[in-house]
């Protein structure tokens, strides 16, 4: 009780006023950052002195101040040394994880911060239900996600319909033959199978060795297959570049044929049904991701990109992922000038970069740019934190049932 009381008024007044921030001025202050780490911090600094101390200062007071008999029990309150342990275990991978997806472009710098603040002040009993050892805020990073996930997919669904809809009453619909992309399509098919290769190595790992590991060093890897489901959908991008290096496939074919070797030696039923199963697993959620993927993507083309004029082009706004694309073509000017472009945004080199190569190689003969609009993602965290409050668990831990 006394961490809610502590913490719990602080999460939602950071929550409130960086969403408030966020919608009106679309970014997230410092200052909340470091009001949220330093509270935080001191908060368990100060149960980590008090647990040090608390034991001669309760028995002076009991038996020096009250005068209580010298063999009466005195009862000590204090915090258990391992749930800070644990508190700040889970809020450095929650840094780690975070720096790692915003190194990786899955969110903002600001919005990594904030997430690193909710998973220090959130108390560990909150994620109770779907407790993961040493990471528990792994819950609340599933239910940050899925609700931005089902979200635009939802709009995605319902705009994709509209626009089937005026398409055929306008009867706008014309048959073109789209050339066939053989290289490409060639190309994402064996992307496909080093994904589905590597992914059938990964679960033969989890099947053959779990027990041996659990009996041995009692440790569950079974939890860390969501890891792996969150990491595809979040990393999913990074990884086909991935899967796409030659390098990517020898390494999985040699790990897969040792695993498999060591597998059917020893049991080969269990083998199979891996196998079986891990094929069956992600082939659907390799066609759900594309179909959900081209949801999202069409979405963004029609509702999540807006044009301005190259003048307005400022520090913070991201650009349209065609320009980048053309732009990047020129790999020594890209590469000297501009560089990795971060979700944050461009900075102001960035800027004045891209300004420079559109006045040198477009010539005027187009004045406008489209870039992409913002996406209130600090609100969409808030949303994460209260389900993460009110459920004590993940959204995946209540669906996962359902889909096994």
């Amino acid at each position: 009780m006394i961490f809610d009381i502590l913490f719990l008024p602080f999460v939602f007044f950071i929550g409130l006023i960086t969403t408030y921030e966020d919608i009106k001025y679309g970014k997230v202050r410092n200052k909340w950052i470091v009001l949220g780490l330093i509270w935080g911090l001191t908060i368990i600094l100060l149960f980590l002195v008090w647990y040090f101390i608390a034991s001669p200062i309760t028995r002076f007071y009991y038996f020096e101040i009250r005068q209580i008999p010298a063999d009466s029990p005195a009862l000590v309150f204090t915090v258990s040394i391992t749930y800070l342990g644990r508190v700040l275990l889970n809020a450095i991978i929650a840094l780690v994880i975070a720096f790692s997806m915003w190194r990786f472009n899955a969110w903002a710098a600001g919005d990594a911060k904030l997430f690193v603040v909710y998973a220090l002040l959130i108390p560990l009993g909150y994620y109770w239900k779907s407790y993961l050892s040493y990471f528990p805020s792994f819950a609340l990073l599933i239910n940050i996600f899925i609700p931005i996930f089902l979200y635009l997919l939802i709009r995605s669904i319902i705009y994709f319909m509209k626009f089937l809809y005026l398409k055929i009453s306008q009867s706008q619909i014309k048959k073109k033959k789209k050339k066939f992309n053989k290289k490409k399509f060639w190309k994402r098919i064996k992307s496909m199978g080093i994904m589905l290769l590597g992914f059938i190595t990964i679960f033969l790992i989890f099947g053959l060795f779990q027990k041996p590991i659990d009996d041995n060093f009692n440790i569950n890897i079974s939890s860390l297959q969501m890891f792996i489901f969150a990491g595809l959908i979040i990393f999913s991008n990074l990884l086909s570049e991935v899967f796409q290096k030659p390098i990517t496939f020898k390494i999985i074919i040699i790990i897969l044929v040792l695993i498999l070797a060591y597998g059917f030696g020893s049991s080969w039923l269990v083998t199979w049904q891996i196998i079986k199963q891990t094929i069956q697993m992600m082939l659907f959620f390799m066609i759900i991701l594309g179909l959900f993927r081209a949801l999202i993507d069409f979405h963004i083309l029609k509702t999540g990109i807006k044009k301005i004029k190259v003048k307005k082009l400022k520090s913070g706004m991201n650009l349209d992922e065609e320009i980048v694309n053309e732009i990047k073509k020129d790999k020594e000017y890209y590469d000297k000038y501009i560089g990795h472009i971060y979700p944050d945004g461009l900075n102001t080199e960035q800027v004045q970069a891209v300004k420079k190569w559109l006045s040198e190689n477009r010539k005027g003969q187009l004045d406008k740019i489209k870039i992409y609009k913002p996406f209130p993602f600090v609100s969409w965290m808030f949303i994460g934190v209260i389900i993460t409050l009110i459920l004590k668990s993940s959204l995946f831990s209540l669906i996962l049932p359902y889909i096994s």
